[in-house]
């Protein structure tokens, strides 16, 4: 362990000298549609990796890019009307609830007739309730996705495994290095790689669920259980067939740092070259990283601002996955047709002393006064509901104890022990059942990574 953290520094420090990127190419450049605008939470910054994988594409010589921004969602897409029919194929750097129906048509028509297709990391926590967009890209995670979405996916005794299990999509550790192992070495995107490699620091995505349809796991990576990991090896890339378009898909590159690795930008460009052509043309770079190695260009990392300030801080466990929950809730709440506000809350070991909480507006954070109702305040009795579970570690409304000044004692918000500490979801907007129902969907995905 320690020459393999050796070698991983040594290789960050040495990769400051600049590495010769692939000869353009003499043909007519492949015309790339890059899409952004949306991400499930601040964490996945588009406005940052857009600009890199837009480099990292013409770089390579053989592409031209165009960025289109789509609005986010609920706004206004009158205005958005991209001719994705002018293009080889089409990057999402997106991760957005739904798209209007016109364009979802429009984008399963052109894959469908032959159009391919990138699917970069978060992008795959997109559109959990079209159908067509999870048999493109095979698996997904997040944003509600359960069992009712297709089985998890993972390589076990070298063979690709479905698992029916029940439970939510989607889980990841922290951003650390891990080693990729080819799974389909004479796939032409992963031809000449090494049977072995090491990605830079990244997220290592786990229990992605799907129909898995026409899909070629091209490489996969072992989800660590010493790092919140399954134990399963993971798939990593991935390329699928629907109708007659190819769809590349590749689960790495949460963020600037990730991307610089020459591990993904070599995948991410032969894996776009691929869908665009059915056929790659790219020698395997020099500075390909090793399976002992991580190989960084320094060029790209300095692409996010941050860089000169060393690594950010790594994140607290409750923040990778609220966000997660609070959508999940939401995706439950507009289910049953209720409007309310979502808590999802976290504190460590047995006793409270300090928590983290955040919260979401679903259409409505109030009921107004009547002449006959003094109206609510939904964003308070919410809270009022996770308080009094932080202090009885029971669900709201359990009668364990009278409620007390600043509590309900309504029913609502569920509590359960996680591997280190309490999990808590509340909602207020609805019966009492259907809150249950709300706030369980929340602490299903807060499961996932505590």
């Amino acid at each position: 362990m320690k020459r393999l953290v050796f070698a991983i520094l040594l290789a960050m420090v040495s990769s400051t000298a600049l590495f010769a990127m692939p000869a353009p190419s003499k043909s007519d450049p492949l015309a790339i549609l890059l899409l952004d605008g949306q991400s499930g939470g601040p964490y996945h910054a588009w406005q940052l990796t857009t600009a890199v994988l837009k480099k990292e594409l013409e770089d390579a010589g053989l592409f031209t890019v165009t960025v289109a921004t789509s609005p986010k969602f609920g706004e206004d897409f009158s205005a958005f009307k991209p001719d994705f029919n002018k293009y080889q194929a089409i990057v999402l750097n997106y991760d957005a609830p739904d798209w209007p129906a016109d364009l979802r048509e429009q984008l399963e028509s052109y894959v469908k007739n032959g159009g391919g297709l990138v699917v970069v990391h978060a992008a795959d926590n997109s559109f959990p309730d079209w159908p067509a967009f999870n048999q493109m890209i095979g698996i997904g995670g997040w944003r509600g996705r359960t069992e009712k979405s297709g089985p998890m996916w993972y390589f076990k005794d070298g063979k690709l495994i479905s698992d029916d299990s029940p439970g939510s999509a989607g889980s990841h550790g922290n951003r650390l290095p891990f080693q990729v192992e080819t799974r389909a070495p004479e796939h032409p995107i992963m031809k000449g790689l090494p049977h072995v490699w090491m990605h830079g620091a990244d997220e290592l995505y786990a229990t992605l669920r799907g129909p898995g349809q026409n899909m070629t796991v091209l490489a996969t990576a072992h989800s660590d259980p010493a790092n919140h990991g399954t134990g399963h090896d993971e798939p990593m890339l991935m390329v699928l067939n629907y109708g007659k378009g190819r769809i590349f898909h590749t689960t790495m590159g949460h963020d600037v740092a990730a991307l610089s690795c020459a591990g993904f930008i070599t995948t991410y460009q032969r894996g776009a070259e691929w869908a665009a052509t059915g056929h790659v043309t790219q020698k395997v770079p020099a500075d390909f990283p090793t399976a002992g190695s991580v190989s960084l260009r320094v060029e790209i990392a300095k692409m996010d601002p941050g860089f000169l300030n060393g690594p950010p801080p790594r994140p607290e466990p409750f923040d990778t996955v609220a966000y997660a929950a609070l959508f999940a809730m939401k995706k439950r709440a507009e289910e049953l047709g209720i409007g309310g506000v979502a808590v999802v809350a976290y504190f460590q070991g047995d006793k409270i002393e300090s928590w983290s909480s955040k919260m979401l507006v679903i259409g409505r954070m109030r009921d107004e006064p009547s002449d006959t109702n003094k109206g609510a305040n939904l964003i308070g009795i919410a809270y009022a509901k996770a308080v009094e579970m932080a202090d009885t570690l029971k669900d709201s409304g359990s009668q364990v104890r009278p409620p007390m000044t600043g509590e309900f004692g309504w029913k609502g918000g569920v509590i359960v022990r996680g591997k280190n500490g309490y999990l808590i979801a509340a909602f207020s907007g609805g019966k009492s059942e259907d809150d249950v129902k709300i706030s369980t969907a929340g602490i299903e995905q807060l499961k996932t990574g505590l």
